[in-house]
């Protein structure tokens, strides 16, 4: 069985442009689970005085024109990151956020205890540490069938997991 590969000449830009900016919010009212959730937006974009650069190395383009060159939205991706040894019981943390990260939790949790599952926790090389849990990967339409989500996700993870033990 053979599958085309995807064309990336129908992308909006060169992919190699495009950079992740993260932003992790904590507001000064302390709400409940704040020192067990933190909660990671990534964005992914081009900035428009990139993509003026870019575009006038292979044209003629002139000062106006690179002007109105705006900044291109890719895609975004959300992160919650769960502190295991926190003050809070991990899995009520997560249940309080969305289902999804609920049901997640279900799957690589001892609810009750609020530690690792058994054969989750035999997997991991050292269990101590915190869980990285990617709850959304959405990329704008123009961006999507060219194998992209997989790859920004793969570079974006890399940030928020340092000192995690499992990405889920």
């Amino acid at each position: 069985m053979t599958t085309a590969a995807p064309n990336i000449a129908q992308l909006p830009a060169d992919p190699s442009l495009i950079s992740l900016a993260y932003h992790h919010e904590h507001p000064l009212q302390t709400y409940e689970f704040v020192d067990t959730l933190e909660v990671w937006t990534v964005t992914a974009r081009i900035d428009a005085d990139v993509l003026a650069e870019d575009m006038a190395a292979y044209s003629d383009m002139d000062q106006d024109s690179s002007d109105t060159v705006q900044d291109i939205a890719v895609g975004r991706m959300s992160f919650v990151r769960v502190r295991m040894f926190g003050p809070d019981h991990p899995f009520e943390a997560m249940d309080s956020y969305t289902g999804d990260v609920s049901r997640i939790g279900e799957a690589v949790l001892d609810v009750a205890a609020g530690e690792w599952e058994p054969t989750v926790e035999a997997a991991l090389a050292h269990p101590v540490g915190d869980l990285l849990i990617m709850d959304r990967v959405i990329l704008e339409p123009a961006w999507r069938g060219c194998g992209l989500g997989p790859v920004l996700a793969g570079a974006a993870i890399r940030r928020p997991s340092q000192d995690c033990v499992a990405v889920v």
